[in-house]
């Protein structure tokens, strides 16, 4: 773990803390010294304002019992938890190097060293796994290493357990894209297999240097999991054995059934592929596993919860230039040299995976699949898809805004441009991830979506501008492409809190929550000057649209209609095709 500069030391109980060592969303990590013990440690400083949240300090109890308990050798142990002067804390054991992700910046590992990498953490995740705890956020920044290339599988958040309806009624997905499993992203019951298939996410980059799928927004890296084929590292490195695309392709099934059942099982068949002698590249590229067919990126329509109705079925892949290798099956686990003693540091720690009570415990063996001379159902074509020329009608009209929002003389602004997106307001936002919720139609929150055409309208009083609504539905070329943008704002929204925005001669302050999704809704309250202004923003998926809506009021004068965004969005999907 990288220090940071030297700071003045701080009295902390027992504790003194003495230089900062990294700080997030989730509070600080402090090296310190432990003047009972007499040693140097790490503490983990949660946020003050978790203090006063009861339901929140129950659970970062239960966790944190349970992390300190588990003895395994690459997971950091916990020596003490609690709160001192309104602040939780874990003190857990300093280590000394560096993340994966740091050593991965580099370039990619030898084979070897990937492989005897992965196997450390993959143990430590089993260990989880024995006895009912999910990662979920599987990582290089969670790998960290020392000067013997020791991994220790850490955590930057709160753990929770998936199955704790009494103390966490709602959650946040709390997961890195780049390696998140698509189960976790349309809305299917996870399990542990969902930490093998990030597993093997980090695996492939470790042994090229780069995640396996590329996109610079969520919607391109959420549409590439739950569509795109697993990627082949001998393609892009040439010291990599073919026998290793297999193991990656079944790591990163898309159907969790196809992965390995156990973490071990995918470290285990990694080191038996690099032992394979090293054969020439294939001439095509292409790679997919058999077990499921490779659906076209943006016009295969998976079910997803965010959508409130089918779409056409996925297309058949292109026929190969040679045999697909087919995905390897999961094999018996092998024999253990060693008990693995129950692992895995929990959340409140230095870090901030999710772990998790395994709610569905994996099969060990594979089912075999029936076989039928039948032919298979026919699935049903779904709605055909809204076209450009639609969306002015699927607007509200002013009589509609005024009744949703509780007033009367509210008007179209005609200054508006109803054919593009509000603007680009990434120089006046600081905070990227707020962008989405400034407003409507936002130009930077739509790139990369698939979005073809917009139709873009702003309503206001007339006489002091201190209401106003704004109503936006965009186009996308699939439902598919609506499904991943939905879900990538569902896990983008919550993680804005507080966001500032500059303009010429003053900035607003601007604070986020709460950040509701329910019912293929989501919605959030953002407040502004002072509380004197308030919005509420809402938005929805209905086939290939995107209905973006926004309600706001700038006075003490006048009060805003609870739920009015929401509304106006209701009656706005309401008239899309289903």
């Amino acid at each position: 773990m990288a220090e940071g500069p030297a700071m003045d030391e701080v009295e902390f109980g027992r504790y003194r803390l003495l230089s900062l060592l990294g700080e997030g969303g989730m509070g600080q990590v402090w090296r310190a010294h432990d003047t009972v013990t007499d040693r140097v440690v790490a503490i983990k400083l949660l946020p003050p304002n978790l203090s006063k949240d009861q339901d929140f300090q129950r659970r970062f109890r239960r966790e944190a019992h349970a992390a300190a308990r588990l003895e395994t050798p690459h997971v950091v142990p916990i020596h003490d938890y609690g709160e001192i002067a309104g602040r939780l804390f874990v003190c857990m054991r300093l280590i000394k190097g560096r993340d994966l992700a740091a050593v991965l910046a580099e370039g990619p590992l030898e084979p070897a060293r990937a492989v005897r990498i992965i196997g450390q953490v993959a143990e430590a995740l089993h260990a989880a796994h024995e006895i009912g705890l999910i990662h979920r956020d599987i990582k290089p920044s969670n790998i960290l290493l020392d000067n013997r290339d020791f991994a220790y599988l850490i955590d930057f958040g709160i753990a929770r357990a998936a199955d704790d309806t009494r103390l966490t009624k709602t959650g946040n997905t709390i997961g890195t894209f780049a390696y998140i499993a698509p189960e976790r992203l349309d809305g299917r019951p996870e399990d542990a297999r969902a930490d093998i298939y990030s597993l093997a996410c980090v695996l492939y980059e470790a042994l090229t240097g780069h995640p396996p799928f590329a996109g610079d927004t969520m919607g391109r890296l959420v549409a590439a999991h739950l569509s795109d084929p697993p990627p082949r590292p001998s393609a892009d490195q040439p010291d990599v054995p073919a026998a290793v695309d297999r193991v990656i392709a079944t790591g990163m099934a898309k159907d969790p059934d196809q992965r390995y059942a156990t973490t071990v099982e995918l470290a285990d068949a990694a080191r038996d592929a690099i032992a394979v002698p090293l054969a020439r590249p294939a001439a095509n590229p292409a790679f997919l596993a058999a077990t499921e067919p490779a659906p076209n990126r943006f016009t295969a329509e998976p079910t997803l919860t965010a959508t409130r109705q089918g779409g056409p079925p996925p297309s058949q892949p292109e026929p190969a230039d040679e045999p697909l290798p087919e995905a390897l099956p999961a094999p018996p686990r092998q024999r253990r040299q060693a008990l693995i003693g129950a692992a895995l540091l929990v959340a409140a720690v230095i870090a901030g995976i999710i772990i998790t009570n395994v709610s569905h415990r994996p099969s060990t063996t594979s089912q075999p699949s029936a076989t039928s001379t039948a032919a298979a159902p026919t699935t049903p074509a779904g709605p055909p898809l809204v076209v450009e020329g639609a969306l002015e009608g699927l607007l509200l009209n002013p009589e509609q805004i005024n009744t949703a929002m509780g007033t009367t003389g509210m008007t179209v602004n005609g200054d508006w441009v109803p054919t593009s997106m509000t603007g680009d307001y990434t120089t006046r936002v600081a905070d990227k991830n707020c962008l989405p919720l400034f407003g409507p139609a936002e130009q930077a929150a739509y790139d990369g979506s698939g979005w073809t055409s917009v139709r873009n309208q702003q309503l206001r009083d007339s006489k002091y501008y201190k209401i106003k609504a704004g109503q936006a539905v965009v186009l996308l070329r699939s439902a598919h492409d609506a499904s991943a943008f939905f879900t990538a704002s569902a896990q983008q929204w919550p993680t804005c809190s507080k966001f500032a925005v500059t303009w010429e001669h003053h900035a607003d302050l601007y604070s986020v929550g709460p950040v509701s999704n329910a019912n293929g809704m989501l919605s959030a309250n953002v407040d502004f000057g002072d509380g004197v202004g308030r919005c509420q923003r809402a938005l929805t998926v209905v086939n290939n649209v995107v209905v973006d809506v926004e309600s706001c009021i700038d006075s003490n004068d006048v009060r805003l209609l609870p739920g009015s965004a929401v509304a106006i969005a209701q009656q706005i999907a309401a008239k899309i095709p289903t």
